[in-house]
């Protein structure tokens, strides 16, 4: 039944799943070989079974290069403009002030297990526990003024990277100095007046930062109350520390040449080859050690190097994995539901972990240009919301394993008081959620056009919507642009490259309908696609929204530290304001895999070990040699 409904709703748009494959990156010059697989016969439905995370028992080794293979080119060398999801290799030999602990997850079977490190966002409480080239950090215990001071203390004892690469000369320029306390304020100093920095472009807010240094290797940051929160992640986590003497030699373009790059981090960039592959070896000097478990104390990382290998095509991108000439796939590709499943029962020498897709889907709401017609009208907003049958998109393709996502908080796992909406598991809604709320939910087509009629669209309309150019998510929208065509809305699907849409979502471009890029677990960070903030201008709020949501900002991000329930009380009314008055239409969250060979150790499936500013989990991971070579890669 499930792929006769996926072929109904799709056949007819192969073109528009075909055009989005063509528009994709070149073939990548180098490619790791890759064995021929047979096709998979189809197999009877397998019950999953619960994880268990089991300890690793032995003493972790040194040696041996983690192959990973992503979609796209090696572009964001810059440690100014950066911070996109093609930044990987630069978040590897850059560090922030502070990250995720990796302790706080499974950390090889002998971490907390307060997070799985498997999402993007989770709890900024596990985010900011870990502390990279920041020692410790002092914040405010209570809110008093208008301004918040944050005091971040220095590590000592950190250099730079010394690269023996004969091209090398930023590299021998620095030569291998000590990161010093002059260095974190000149990157602060550029990321808030320089125009093309990414804190100066997404924060606009945090432009009036006063930031000084009261005392050796102490950087104190003031700024309003208003922006407490952003100003903890942003500068905190999202400025990778360069060496301030490379710019001054090079100029404002100098990281535009991967060349330049010069960090403090776990591996030194020691090739590039375009669409091809990027290569980073051990740095002998790291400063982080080994937390937890057999390898406690011991200095990382335990790798030689990582590879990063370029392959457009996803299909080819899994055949590598499978068939051993890579070990991991980028922190965006995952296995499907069914295909996990068997691999499951067919490979039990390969490991998995169950996530959701934040792209197909996966958390973002379609959102709606609430000050253009037509979607200035609820009844609108409220019949788009009423045209999608969620349970039989759910139980048809992903056998109802996926999650109905709510927003602003998408689910309750990191975030149990602030999340508003039905349970994950039952389905049942809050006793304070409204009749209205709840009938959104209810697939009613001949409701949703007697609100179009009431609205003066007897007829339907014609729209666009706007989302990414990627098969999966066209195939996913493909289902709700049939959907709506039974209440007489036509919906023209425009895919688009994520670097475009990236920028079309900061200009503001969005007329019609929009699903944005990506989605997070963070709570700021989805409360900021709500207020107009300078990353999500693309929401297209009218005036009174934008107050709503600005004033729940400001409250949440002056209340988190030291008053969390109140935070969490403000989040959960907004949440079930914007629910009410439809500010966007929601999705499911595709059930997917992550999958990984059972010699990658200290290994758990983390994907991002912060919000999105520690993409490298490889600086804990350690190669069992042996194994690899007993199951005979």
């Amino acid at each position: 039944m499930k792929r006769k409904f996926i072929w109904l709703i799709a056949s007819g748009l192969i073109v528009l799943s075909m055009a989005a494959t063509a528009c994709g990156a070149p073939p990548a010059t180098e490619q790791p070989p890759v064995t021929e697989q047979p096709p998979v016969t189809e197999q009877p439905p397998v019950t999953e079974e619960p994880e268990v995370i089991e300890p690793e028992t032995a003493k972790p080794k040194y040696g041996g290069v983690l192959r990973i293979v992503q979609r796209n080119d090696m572009t964001d060398w810059d440690d100014i403009i950066g911070n996109t999801h093609t930044g990987r290799a630069k978040m590897t030999t850059n560090e922030p002030l502070t990250a995720g602990d990796w302790a706080k997850g499974p950390a090889g079977g002998y971490g907390e297990n307060k997070t799985d490190w498997v999402e993007r966002g989770l709890s900024f409480e596990n985010h900011i526990r870990g502390g990279y080239l920041a020692e410790n950090w002092e914040f405010p215990k209570s809110q008093e003024g208008d301004t918040a001071t944050l005091i971040f203390h220095i590590r000592q004892g950190v250099n730079f990277a010394v690269n023996p690469a004969s091209w090398a000369e930023a590299a021998h320029l620095v030569n291998g100095r000590q990161m010093t306390l002059d260095d974190v304020l000149y990157n602060f100093n550029l990321q808030i007046t320089d125009t093309r920095a990414f804190i100066y472009r997404t924060n606009p807010d945090l432009r009036v930062a006063k930031i000084t240094s009261p005392a050796p290797w102490t950087v104190q940051i003031e700024i309003p109350w208003t922006s407490f929160d952003s100003a903890v992640t942003r500068f905190g986590g999202h400025v990778h520390i360069f060496p301030k003497e490379v710019y001054e030699q090079f100029g404002p373009t100098a990281f535009s040449n991967w060349k330049n790059s010069v960090g403090t981090g776990p591996f030194v960039l020691a090739d590039n080859v375009p669409g091809s592959t990027a290569t980073l070896v051990r740095n002998p000097n790291y400063w982080m050690t080994n937390p937890v478990g057999p390898g406690k104390g011991d200095q990382l990382p335990y790798l030689d190097g990582v590879k990063f290998f370029i392959i457009p095509d996803f299909s080819t991108r899994l055949a590598a994995l499978r068939t051993g000439q890579v070990d991991v796939l980028a922190e965006k590709d995952y296995l499907g539901w069914d295909d996990g499943l068997i691999l499951k029962k067919t490979a039990p020498d390969w490991m998995t972990v169950k996530a959701y897709n934040q792209r197909t889907g996966g958390g973002v709401p379609v959102h709606m240009n609430l000050t253009k017609p037509p979607y200035n009208d609820l009844r609108v907003r409220r019949a788009l919301f009423m045209a999608i049958d969620f349970q039989t998109i759910n139980n048809e393709l992903y056998d109802g394993n996926g999650f109905i996502y709510s927003q602003p908080v998408p689910d309750p796992m990191d975030f149990p008081d602030a999340y508003f909406g039905p349970d994950p598991e039952t389905g049942e809604w809050p006793s304070d959620a409204s009749e209205s709320v709840k009938e959104l939910f209810i697939y009613n087509p001949e409701k949703a056009k007697q609100l179009l009629a009431e609205a003066g669209y007897p007829q339907g309309f014609k729209t666009t919507l706007t989302i990414s150019n990627d098969a999966e998510v066209i195939d996913y929208f493909s289902v709700y642009k049939d959907y709506w065509s039974k209440i007489g809305v036509d919906v023209v699907l425009n895919p688009m490259e994520t670097a475009a849409q990236d920028n079309w979502e900061r200009e503001g471009k969005n007329e019609a309908m929009h699903q944005m890029t990506s989605a997070s677990r963070a709570r700021l960070y989805e409360l900021q696609m709500w207020t107009g903030h300078a990353e999500y201008n693309d929401m297209g709020n009218d005036p009174e929204q934008l107050a709503v949501a600005n004033e729940a900002y400001g409250q949440v991000q002056s209340n988190l530290f030291f008053n969390k329930p109140e935070a969490d009380r403000v989040f959960r009314e907004l949440n079930k304001y914007a629910l009410e008055d439809v500010w966007g239409i929601n999705v499911i969250g595709k059930p997917q895999w992550f999958t990984w060979p059972s010699w990658i150790k200290n290994y758990s499936g983390e994907r991002m070990v912060s919000f999105g500013v520690a993409k490298d989990f490889y600086r804990w991971v350690w190669i069992d040699q042996d194994l690899k070579k007993s199951l005979g890669y």
